[in-house]
């Protein structure tokens, strides 16, 4: 297979290099760089990645306008914006939780031109992205990489000739396909849908309700 060079960012500005006294650095979502200046900033944008219909994740992409509560105009740099498979863009905003008040005040009192450009605004602080999330997130996308359709289809047939509405992970090991292929399997049918977890980590314990 053919590397290509991953795009870079090309927001409105770049994280600092990273050292030791913090958690700045970068990744690769659909061969474009996502930076991160934050701890919480690479919680969400493996969160973000691992949301189903996700097409492009773009870090300080957009700089907005926004008015005060005193009606002092101010400007803005978007940490996320987000665009789904149907060319809708939405708008995250990363802060500490006790931040969150500065964040929707900026919402509050952006200025229409750019509030139109998104079809969602959104707030996500460290409250969203507990461990066991992020934990979830990475592992998705780690299996989105390595699935095999033929494998996937094959594991989707079963559980529809099962016709259960409840299965548990280790429900789903079977004799004709070997375990780590099996593995990737269920959770690339977790990451489209067809298997709902319960909430908490995923283990080889989870419950999930089939959605076929």
């Amino acid at each position: 297979m053919l590397w290509v060079e991953p795009l870079r960012h090309e927001g409105v500005r770049n994280v600092t290099p990273k050292h030791l006294l913090n958690t700045n650095g970068s990744s690769v979502f659909n061969n474009r760089e996502v930076q991160h200046e934050s701890g919480t900033e690479k919680k969400v944008a493996s969160f973000l990645k691992a949301q189903p219909g996700v097409a492009e994740v773009r870090s300080q992409f957009m700089t907005v306008e926004y008015y005060d509560q005193d009606g002092v105009l101010h400007k803005h740099t978007i940490d996320y914006c987000v665009r789904d498979t149907r060319g809708r863009w939405e708008a995250v905003a990363v802060k500490q939780e006790k931040k969150r008040a500065e964040v929707e005040a900026v919402f509050k009192g952006m200025l229409p031109e750019y509030r139109d450009r998104f079809h969602k605004l959104t707030i996500m602080t460290e409250q969203d992205v507990p461990w066991w999330v992020v934990r979830n997130a990475d592992s998705i996308l780690f299996y989105r990489e390595l699935h095999d359709d033929h494998h996937v289809q094959t594991l989707l047939d079963e559980l529809q000739q099962r016709g259960k509405t409840k299965v548990c992970f280790y429900q789903l090991y079977t004799p004709g396909m070997d375990r780590p292929s099996c593995t990737t399997a269920i959770w690339r049918l977790i990451d489209l849908g067809h298997l709902k977890p319960e909430p908490g980590l995923i283990n080889e314990l989870t419950w999930f309700t089939v959605e076929i």
